[in-house]
């Protein structure tokens, strides 16, 4: 079942002799349970295509379909609702609330919604993550890898439709790299989480099931394993 789909997405920077295209026309559609992971060199589009993704940033022409929803026809208030709602983002560098603690920064999207979660749910996610015993740790207590791993439970937490990930390894060394992708592998299996993923690492693109292949703002492959 299709959950998300893009249709002649494009964005652009910039005016006249200074105008660059980030993006070109970018078209593909995700079903629901996959890990596609976007690939590309640096500055081929791929953090830009995922930032209007997960309505971070606004095309300058195009659709982003999530759940039969065009999140671009929202007003700015109802898209950061539906964001909160239907999607899940983790960064490269956590974003992190430096004066909540670890249970706090986890939670954060359910207070603004003002919903709870039930016991049992949030102790299953904090098993799985691996951070028992970090609930009360303050962000900057933490080594870089279990930053993420709460990073990676807040994203979670509401049960996103679908999760986008931006280059979440990047700043962690392999060791850690590991952990956080099977982590994030162990979602997609259990509970058939829909992830995409911005990645630099042919490692780990090669353990996703789909292989989105950017070059100079356009799609040049597309492979499925």
């Amino acid at each position: 079942m299709e959950i998300l789909r893009v249709n002649n997405l494009s964005k652009k920077y910039g005016k006249g002799e200074n105008e660059f295209l980030a993006l070109k026309n970018i078209n593909f559609s995700i079903n629901k349970g996959e890990f596609v992971c976007i690939t590309g060199k640096s500055g081929c589009g791929k953090s830009t295509l995922i930032h209007l993704l997960a309505g971070l940033d606004k095309p300058s022409s195009g659709e982003v379909i999530i759940n039969n929803q065009n999140i671009y026809k929202l007003s700015l208030d109802d898209l950061t609702i539906f964001r909160r709602k239907n999607i899940g983002i983790i960064y490269q560098f956590y974003n992190l609330i430096p004066n909540l603690n670890v249970k706090e920064n986890i939670l954060l999207p359910l207070f603004l919604d003002k919903r709870t979660i039930s016991e049992k749910r949030f102790n299953n996610l904090i098993s799985v993550l691996g951070i028992n015993s970090k609930l009360k740790s303050m962000p900057n207590d933490l080594s870089g890898g279990l930053q993420q791993r709460v990073a990676i439970g807040r994203a979670l937490i509401n049960k996103p439709k679908i999760l986008f990930a931006d280059e979440p390894t990047g700043n962690l060394d392999s060791k850690n790299s590991m952990k956080v992708m099977r982590l994030l592998e162990f979602y997609n299996k259990k509970f058939k989480q829909t992830i995409v993923m911005v990645t630099h690492d042919d490692l780990l693109a090669r353990r996703c099931h789909r292989n989105i292949i950017m070059k100079d703002g356009k799609i040049i492959n597309d492979i499925r394993k």
